[in-house]
């Protein structure tokens, strides 16, 4: 069979260097990664020859001619090596040819020496003494191996671009050291399918990348949802004898349920289970999350147990995504025993505090709020704080339980008052039920006050909240203070209130007996379009006794 591996019209160095003599390499092996176009590298699509390349360090040692617009461009590079709305040229790296005016086109493409001295002047001393000291070289003295030492030190300082950019620049063959820093750099960026095509062109020249460039590549591949793709790069791997490691398997499963193949990603992991390579947590937690985000939070919670009866431990991020499983298909009391497992579990993994939001939040969504109240005291001893919307949402919950349940008034008090204290501002409902829930409790000078607060700061004033503050007032015989409020909204917040606050404040100046009084409100009232009772008008005379005759 002839070889799979034609000559790629994707060259990665200069192509007067293609035809340098080389050591003997390993012959090309049969298995194809992909096909390549089979136009050779000097059909006429390449371009002209130039007549003598000026090496690196001859280029580094003369000042740049264009060096702010060469940065920006790197700046504004796609990760493909274009400049963001232009199109993406046809090669993985540039070639060029030898040829009238490609010398210039060559200059401009290369790397100022500035453009690198930048990044490596953030590497440790002795790595940035080694590399700067390359520079200053002759220009033939250079050796590939000394670009070697360039990129690399550019991949580490994280200025993949301008790795890759001297990559093409490179006026010597590169060697397999070479192909791999640029196929790590091209995934860094982004760019699968360009670290795919510079893998290809790395083996059709008889080289043979490591288990971490395959992995990185099938990495790359999946996190773009190419799965099919990595998978061509992964059985490449395989036949060329390259042992994929538990972190290919781990991206090929990411990738798997990326796209929502659960049930494929889930069978790897049944077979690696049965393999040598053991599945790491990492591995469980991948496909775990995955049910859980469609929300098979059942199935999820048997892969969980799986990998505990494997002797795994599970990670912070394993129990975060079967939590969110729970909260997402509608459980979140199952979540919060869940939570309250991990809290009291001092050999195991503490909730952070994304543990405590989820099962909060979802707590306060469902209305749970005793569960919730737990939550909150458990997440506050933790050392963590709650956001000011779930403060919000608590302090509202804990306000509707004062209904029913009094003491629940402390907690709501509690929480208000951090609420306020965190610098978040309460909505003006959660101000009306706190309102509401002080004058039920008792405390209604504290309602009055709030209110007034409610006023001063432009709230809108819910019916509902005042009424009951009116009728605890009046309760306590505290007429004039009810009159104040009705006052208070309907003059200074021109409301019209409602029929139950006149009726309340009416039966109140009944009994202690301001007719006066009482008709000058119902007169108000009136005037306002609000129908009252007439039998709080209405005086009670004792019964006229007539005399039996004798």
């Amino acid at each position: 069979m002839a070889s799979l591996y034609h000559h790629s019209s994707f060259p990665l160095s200069p192509p007067h260097q293609l035809t340098a003599p080389e050591s003997p390499r390993a012959p090309a092996p049969s298995y194809r990664i992909s096909t390549l176009p089979s136009s050779s590298h000097h059909g006429s699509s390449c371009l002209p020859r130039p007549c003598a390349s000026p090496s690196f360090a001859c280029h580094c040692k003369a000042p740049p001619r264009d060096h702010d617009t060469e940065l920006l461009r790197a700046l504004q590079s796609s990760g493909n090596g274009t400049l963001h709305g232009e199109s993406a040229p046809p090669q993985v790296l540039d070639s060029r040819s030898d040829g009238p005016g490609s010398d210039e086109r060559g200059k401009r493409s290369r790397l100022c020496a500035r453009d690198c001295a930048k990044r490596i002047m953030e590497l440790p001393v002795e790595e940035r003494v080694k590399v700067l000291d390359l520079l200053q070289r002759d220009d033939a003295a250079l050796t590939v191996s000394d670009y070697n030492d360039i990129l690399s030190a550019l991949a580490r300082a994280g200025d993949h671009a301008s790795a890759v950019a001297l990559f093409r620049a490179m006026p010597v063959a590169p060697d397999a050291h070479s192909f791999a820093t640029a196929v790590q750099c091209l995934c860094r960026q982004g760019a699968p399918d360009e670290a795919k095509l510079a893998l290809d062109e790395m083996v059709a020249r008889g080289f043979r990348p490591s288990v971490a460039t395959f992995s990185a590549v099938v990495g790359c591949l999946c996190k773009r949802g190419r799965v099919t793709k990595a998978m061509e790069v992964f059985d490449a791997m395989r036949a060329l004898g390259c042992e994929p490691t538990i972190r290919t398997y781990n991206s090929l499963v990411g990738g798997l349920c990326y796209v929502g193949r659960l049930e494929e990603a889930l069978d790897l992991l049944n077979k690696l289970k049965d393999s040598p390579k053991t599945p790491d947590i990492y591995t469980f937690t991948i496909v775990l999350d995955g049910f859980c985000k469609v929300g098979r939070a059942e199935e999820a919670t048997a892969i969980f147990h799986d990998a505990i009866g494997m002797g795994l431990s599970p990670t912070i991020f394993t129990y975060n995504a079967l939590l969110n499983g729970h909260c997402k298909e509608g459980n979140p009391l199952r979540a919060f025993a869940l939570l309250m497992g991990m809290c009291g579990d001092e050999d195991g993994c503490p909730p952070d505090k994304i543990s405590f939001g989820i099962v909060l939040t979802a707590l306060l969504r469902a209305g749970e709020t005793a569960a919730a109240w737990q939550t909150y005291k458990r997440m506050e001893r933790a050392g963590f704080e709650a956001d000011g919307r779930a403060l919000d949402t608590l302090a509202r919950g804990l306000c509707r339980r004062c209904a029913t349940d009094v003491s629940a008034l402390g907690d709501a008090r509690e929480v208000f008052a951090k609420l306020v204290a965190s610098g978040h501002e309460p909505v003006s409902y959660t101000y009306c039920l706190m309102a509401q829930a002080l004058a039920r409790g008792g405390e209604v000078d504290a309602a009055v006050a709030l209110l007034e607060e409610m006023v001063r700061r432009g709230y809108a004033l819910r019916k509902r909240a005042y009424t009951d503050v009116v009728r605890a007032l009046c309760d306590r015989a505290r007429a004039r203070d009810a009159l104040r409020v009705l006052v208070l909204v309907m003059i200074v917040r021109d409301f019209v209130p409602g029929r139950n606050a006149f009726d309340a404040l009416l039966g109140e100046l009944g009994r202690q007996g301001r007719w006066t009084d009482a008709m000058a409100v119902y007169a108000a009232a009136v005037k306002r379009g609000v129908v009252v009772s007439w039998k709080h008008l209405a005086r009670e005379e004792e019964p006229v006794r007539l005399g039996v005759p004798q």
